[in-house]
């Protein structure tokens, strides 16, 4: 049974197709979903901002922990206090700029 979807064709340059080949490559997107994305005006994420993102999301985590780590350091060492809260308030700036970095993406 033929398909009911219309076809659209389009003539492009070697380089033309070079580049929008590479550009769906990034998204993760054929060449098809991708044409069809960009015409409809969808937003475009590619996989490089998806990594980004994850990795980033990973770093905060990490510093969430360092951060309990250091708050059990201030709780039982009264000699460190002061270096072990600076650290911390360090940590929390880093992750504010983390969350505002994320954002961005």
């Amino acid at each position: 049974m033929p398909s009911k979807k219309q076809v659209i064709k389009t003539y492009v340059s070697k380089e033309e197709y070079a580049q929008i080949s590479a550009t769906a490559q990034q998204c993760s997107l054929s060449l098809s979903a991708f044409a069809k994305a960009v015409c409809l005006g969808h937003e475009i994420k590619s996989r490089t901002d998806q990594q980004a993102r994850r990795e980033l999301l990973k770093l905060n985590a990490d510093q969430g922990r360092l951060g309990g780590l250091l708050k059990m350091l201030i709780l039982d060492d009264d000699q460190n206090r002061q270096k072990a809260e600076a650290l911390l308030e360090d940590l929390r700036k880093l992750q504010r700029e983390i969350v505002r970095k994320v954002r961005t993406i």
